[in-house]
């Protein structure tokens, strides 16, 4: 096996970055948008931002993450194109399915980059970057679609490669991870989304993680200044990274989403929404009879910032289910920006108990209206019957 600083076995984990993968799968569709000056909103209001552009759109002045509001200020000849969730999902599970073939332990991170546990794959196939350049071969051949490798031995560095190296195939030795990262930004370490670290970082005027690696020779010192943070960052630092390759764990769940064609942070839409996407899981929770023992209520916001809630629903009727939901929902949106996607997924389902008493209950009053509705849906459709707030919502009427 192969060695380096130390004597211990070598393990191997692949980063695959498909870099700019919504620019590349809008390319495919409309050739003529190549060596063209293109940039991909995530929405089409104000607050919308640049998620994806070409070199050509860089020159004409403009960056990711930039707003709309601020592109229509600048002259430009830039395409500016809406963000197509549905291909570029399709495009990244079908990307998936290419890499699977060369490992069955295959981790989706975000869209268009995926990890892979490659541990024995160089006493089978041989040499290891000769492994990365078929996977890159493959996925060029059966999708056009172009990326890089990053290998070393924990996810962390390879994922890191990625971000900072720009040759298609780059692999950092078992036992050179700390001496690959000294010269790169702080930023790059996933523990300065910690905002005491990077304040602290900051404050230090610390630019590169050498000076970190320095800073650990003084263990007291480093613990007082960086506190409960200060291991994590030690391994960080150090290139240390012991999370495992984590395949997709398929489990039983029901979800419900909704992308709104507008971001809003209207409190009578937003309500509606969540009515609609509760009442359809209710529908389908009261199919198998089964409460839901996790309820996870996300918030996507315009800006890319994420916030959820976990709870759980004990009641079948829509009603019940709705409050659940809507409890979780108010708890997790604490922020004035516009939502773009809500998302209600439930699991860790247990047989519905249903308590029988002599006198009719608000309960079962509610549970009486949500049959009713229900026999109506099943007939006509789970849309065919809805309350005015969800319609006034949909925009229906």
């Amino acid at each position: 096996f192969e060695l380096g600083k130390t004597s211990m076995k070598v393990r191997d984990v692949f980063h695959i970055r498909l870099k700019g993968i919504e620019l590349q799968a809008e390319q495919i569709i409309d050739p003529s948008l190549k060596n063209r000056p293109v940039a991909i909103l995530s929405s089409h209001c104000l607050n919308g931002t640049i998620i994806s552009l070409s070199p050509e759109a860089e020159e004409e002045g403009l960056l990711k993450g930039m707003k709309l509001s601020t592109i229509r200020k600048i002259n430009h000849g830039v395409r500016l194109l809406p963000y197509n969730k549905s291909l570029y999902t399709k495009i990244n599970q079908y990307i998936y399915k290419i890499v699977s073939s060369f490992t069955p332990v295959v981790e989706p991170h975000n869209m268009g980059e995926f990890f892979l546990d490659m541990n024995g794959m160089r006493y089978l196939k041989g040499d290891v970057q000769n492994n990365a350049f078929s996977i890159l071969k493959s996925i060029k051949q059966k999708s056009n679609i172009f990326g890089q490798v990053g290998i070393s031995q924990n996810k962390l560095v390879s994922q890191t490669i990625t971000s900072v190296v720009l040759d298609k195939i780059h692999e950092v030795k078992n036992g050179y991870e700390a001496q690959f990262l000294s010269n790169l930004n702080p930023t790059v370490l996933p523990i300065l989304s910690e905002e005491k670290v990077n304040r602290i970082i900051q404050f230090l005027l610390i630019k590169k993680i050498e000076s970190i690696q320095s800073m650990m020779l003084y263990k007291n010192e480093f613990k007082i200044l960086f506190g409960i943070h200060s291991n994590q960052l030690e391994k960080e630092s150090q290139g240390k990274d012991y999370c495992p390759v984590r395949p997709i764990q398929k489990k039983e769940s029901i979800l419900r989403q909704t992308i709104l064609p507008e971001d809003t942070n209207n409190n009578d839409i937003l309500k509606g929404l969540v009515k609609d996407l509760a009442e359809q899981i209710a529908f389908q929770l009261r199919k198998k009879w089964r409460i839901a023992n996790k309820c996870k209520v996300e918030i996507h916001y315009s800006d890319g910032y994420l916030s959820k809630r976990i709870g759980k629903i004990t009641n079948l009727d829509d009603f019940s289910v709705f409050q659940d939901c809507y409890i979780l929902f108010q708890q997790a949106n604490k922020r004035r920006n516009r939502i773009r996607a809500i998302l209600i997924q439930v699991s860790h389902f247990s047989v519905y108990n249903q308590q029988i008493t002599m006198f009719e209950t608000r309960s079962d009053k509610a549970m009486i209206l949500s049959k009713a509705l229900e026999s109506i849906r099943i007939k006509y459709g789970v849309n065919s019957i809805q309350t005015a707030n969800i319609f006034q919502a949909l925009g229906t009427i």
